[in-house]
């Protein structure tokens, strides 16, 4: 099963800045949220919020109806294991070879033997197009190659919940393509929610709805421009997932 994700008049400060400003939104189990946004308009923060690495100022996240403030770090550690999260910065370990940072969500959140690690992992760099890579470290490697990596092992332990900061930022037309069509695959199958700040929105053709602009810290539909963003002030959208 997926998680059903609630933001309820979520803000969140930097300094004196606002980069959120009672935002609402709701991701219902199995469904898709792509949202854009200029550069500094708080698309990976709202991300991290998602994903509890950051505490929003006021207001609430909620997975499956459950405060996720309320928990202990602990249980919010060991709730984390059923997410993915693709960082804007691929957030390799440099240390570790490109198999290994795949495997590390296995090797640490769960059971599985190292053969049927090294079986999950290997069908997963094939369907990403990157076994040609499983021993190399990551300063070795070009933008699409890490991206990509990083993907898969976002992917690598079946999230319910899958968060994607620029997905595709950095990556050839051919790379790209790869990735859109192994998501959406993924996707179709095993029905994890998702949610993804991406600068190029009609990359997403299968994902028609749940499509959201990020302007001065407020959700507003696609379609709009900004300066009507600006001017509707449109801040709180009942259900973001239409």
């Amino acid at each position: 099963m997926s998680y059903k994700l609630e933001l309820r008049n979520v803000s969140f400060k930097h300094g004196k800045d606002t980069i959120l400003d009672d935002v609402n939104l709701t991701v219902p189990p199995g469904g898709v949220v792509a949202f854009g946004g200029c550069s500094g308009q708080g698309k990976s923060a709202l991300l991290e919020i998602c994903a509890g690495l950051l505490k929003p100022d006021s207001g609430m996240v909620l997975w499956d109806g459950a405060d996720i403030s309320q928990w202990s770090k602990y249980l919010l550690y060991d709730k984390r294991k059923s997410l993915g999260y693709m960082f804007q910065v691929s957030a390799l370990i440099t240390n570790h070879s490109v198999f290994d940072n795949i495997a590390l969500p296995l090797r640490c959140g769960s059971d599985l033997k190292e053969a049927q690690v090294k079986k999950k992992v290997t069908r997963m760099m094939e369907e990403l197009e990157i076994s040609g890579i499983a021993k190399a470290f990551p300063e070795t490697l070009s933008a699409a190659q890490l991206k990509t990596a990083a993907l898969a092992r976002a992917l690598i332990n079946d999230p319910k919940l899958l968060l994607l900061d620029e997905p595709l930022s950095g990556v050839d037309p051919v790379t790209a393509n790869n990735i859109i069509d192994v998501l959406y695959k993924k996707w179709e199958k095993e029905g994890m929610s998702i949610v993804m700040a991406s600068h190029s929105l009609s990359a997403w053709p299968q994902w028609q709805s749940g499509r959201f602009m990020l302007y001065d810290g407020c959700f507003a539909h696609a379609q709009e421009s900004a300066l009507e963003t600006k001017v509707r002030k449109f801040k709180k959208p009942q259900e973001n997932n239409e």
